[in-house]
């Protein structure tokens, strides 16, 4: 009766995996907390506040997106912290790879937008600006496509169920913010806003 125990509880070990053991969810952690940086002075240095659309859709939609890193980030749930894909080296680099890609499509399209970047809370600034130009002229919301694609390559690295959770909670919340983003535009920029959205993708360059 003892060895059948020991050997569940070794089953159950195996079964479970440690994600921050490996160096390539390091990287990408790593990544994370280079975005977070650059995130942090635009708080300070955004322009002034003009128009707030309801936060009834926004407020479920930042919890849904905490909730959602806390899952591809945190070693918690522990019972959700098994293995779905393999931690090797294959999907190690293929999940670096579209990490860094992911942040650095990010920080491109966050100097893009400058001092128009709402934050937390979707906004319209004073004397806002519809960008056009770099990841702009690709795709609407590149932000929103860095952190997805980030988010995916954070999984990979990882390979815990806790982890793809998280990236789905990630996009229906996104999702959600772009449609609060695409109404407010829409309603600010008119028929400007119409013809950009005519010629751009939304989150998927060449795809959607």
């Amino acid at each position: 009766m003892v060895v059948k125990s020991a050997s569940v509880d070794d089953s159950a070990a195996e079964a479970e995996i440690h994600p921050m053991k490996s160096p390539y969810a390091i990287i990408a952690y790593c990544s994370w907390l280079v975005l977070g940086l650059v995130w942090l002075p635009g708080y300070f240095m955004s322009k002034n506040t003009a128009n707030v659309p309801s936060l009834a859709m926004q407020i479920p939609a930042s919890a849904l997106l905490a909730i959602g890193f806390v899952f591809l980030l945190s070693p918690w749930p522990r019972s959700l912290n098994v293995a779905v894909t393999p931690q090797d080296a294959f999907f190690g680099i293929i999940g670096v790879a579209l990490d860094l890609a992911g942040v650095g499509f990010a920080i491109w399209a966050r100097l893009a937008l400058g001092a128009n970047w709402s934050g937390l809370v979707v906004t319209m600034k004073q004397a806002h600006e519809l960008v056009q130009t770099g990841p702009y002229a690709l795709v609407r919301h590149p932000i929103y496509t860095g952190i997805l694609l980030a988010m995916i390559g954070t999984a990979l690295t990882r390979g815990t169920l806790a982890s793809y959770i998280g990236v789905a909670a990630g996009f229906v919340a996104i999702m959600i913010r772009v449609g609060i983003e695409e109404q407010l535009m829409g309603n600010r920029f008119g028929e400007a806003h119409q013809t950009y959205r005519r010629r751009t993708w939304k989150l998927i360059p060449f795809v959607w």
